[in-house]
């Protein structure tokens, strides 16, 4: 076999099917699993990945010793090979150290969005209505949205204003009423918002005369068996939520998707990494009609987040610029949510990065938010309201705004690009192991839970 052949085809072929990385690039990324491969020709293929995610777990283990953030879960999928990394705890609170279980179920926030999206997609595909549909000739209660479409919805091309902030109301109704009477300001320019995909799921349940929560089991998690993915989380699974500073209720981080009942359009979904993994493969196998995928990852009216507004997509200047890595292909994405949660997917590849900063506790909390506004203060910049008490229809909540306290830039993007090139490497294996066997086509499967 002549090893370094095989090493620069697959740099060439990397290359060749597009990216933004050089070739110099790539290689200074595989190297590593080079060496480990032809240092160690008797090993299996699990042995040589354990001894390459050592540099990830070590990134993993750094973050969380650097940040508030009890623990984190991360999985890597290429094509028959599986890895998956959990690590540190649940929570910070109730029982004591206990470990973040393989099975964790995390808030993924604004993660959920892209759920809406697929739902309306297969909902156009099967003709309940098209791109240029008005929302108030599809559902009249929306009195105020004139002549807005479908397609200025799922393009993030609308700016709304509501009554007053949905999270300030003290009862469902409410929230209700106010998102009904919830009208545009600007059409045509690019606006990342709620409460488009709030409007969505309404819409959506109104033409189809289905709950939301059932449109989601049809077009994604009973179709496509994802048995961890739930928008109303079962009480005997409720032990395993994390992410949110309501986990131990079940309930979800968002302080507007509380104040609907617990989930709308735009979050309150929790999954396992599992089933985001799945779900990512499924993209490319029918969850999303074949003549949509590439709104996905085809920039839109922004040139970093996709056709599909929420979807972030390639750029040149790579993780800089949006939420995908330069290693990564061009028709790769990235979806994310707030709780510190992310999905990249591609065609071969599809990886998750959850940390659940939000599960950090109250007293924690609200110690980092007096470390932000004594910073804040020290700037002469007004001190911000990090943490939310709510309360609809005699519920109690907290939310906690993690953003400024597990700052993306250090924790969500080193870990992206740490996934890009682990999935790389992964890449080359798979290389080096269909050149020794052409027919080869056994699961690999590598946990490690720290």
């Amino acid at each position: 076999m002549n090893y370094d052949k095989i090493f620069e085809d697959f740099i060439r072929e990397v290359k060749e099917e597009g990216t933004y990385a050089s070739k110099d690039e790539i290689r200074t990324a595989t190297q590593k699993m080079y060496d480990i491969i032809i240092s160690n020709p008797d090993s299996t293929p699990e042995e040589l990945i354990e001894l390459i995610i050592k540099d990830n777990i070590d990134l993993l283990e750094s973050v969380i010793d650097r940040y508030p953030i009890p623990g984190y879960t991360v999985g890597v999928n290429v094509d028959n090979i599986n890895v998956k990394i959990n690590g540190g705890k649940l929570n910070n609170y109730g029982e004591a150290n206990k470990a973040m279980p393989d099975d964790a179920l995390f808030d993924i926030a604004s993660m959920t969005k892209f759920y809406t999206q697929v739902v309306a997609y297969n909902m156009i595909k099967e003709g309940y209505f098209s791109l240029n549909s008005k929302v108030k000739d599809l559902d009249p209660r929306f009195i105020n949205l004139g002549d807005l479409t479908v397609n200025d919805i799922l393009t993030f091309t609308t700016q709304f204003r509501t009554d007053g902030r949905l999270d300030s109301k003290k009862s469902f109704d409410e929230a209700y009423d106010t998102l009904l009477k919830v009208m545009p300001v600007e059409v045509g320019k690019y606006n990342y918002n709620d409460l488009g995909m709030m409007i969505m799921k309404e819409m959506m349940e109104y033409v189809s005369a289905t709950t939301f929560d059932t449109l989601v089991e049809k077009y994604i998690t009973h179709k496509y068996g994802l048995n961890d993915t739930h928008l109303i989380l079962p009480t005997n699974k409720i032990y395993r939520a994390t992410g949110s500073a309501n986990d131990f209720l079940g309930k979800v981080n968002d302080p507007s998707a509380l104040s609907l009942g617990g989930f709308s359009g735009h979050a309150g979904i929790f999954a396992s990494s599992d089933d985001l993994i799945k779900m990512g493969k499924a993209v490319h196998e029918g969850l999303i009609p074949a003549d949509m995928i590439s709104n996905t990852y085809t920039p839109g009216v922004k040139n970093n987040r996709g056709i599909m507004g929420n979807t972030y997509t390639s750029h040149e200047k790579g993780i800089d610029m949006s939420y995908v890595d330069k290693l990564e292909p061009k028709t790769n994405f990235a979806i994310q949510g707030s709780t510190r949660t992310q999905m990249n997917i591609g065609k071969n590849v599809v990886s998750t990065a959850l940390f659940n900063p939000a599960s950090m506790g109250i007293v924690e909390a609200k110690n980092m938010e007096k470390k932000i506004n004594d910073i804040l203060i020290s700037q002469n910049k007004a001190p911000t309201s990090l943490i939310k008490n709510l309360s609809f229809d005699g519920n109690i909540f907290d939310s906690f705004d993690v953003r400024q306290m597990a700052p993306s830039a250090q924790t969500i993007e080193p870990v992206v690009t740490a996934n890009a090139v682990l999935a790389l490497r992964l890449r080359l294996l798979n290389k080096f192991i269909k050149e020794y066997d052409k027919n080869y086509n056994q699961e690999i499967n590598v946990h490690r839970s720290l």
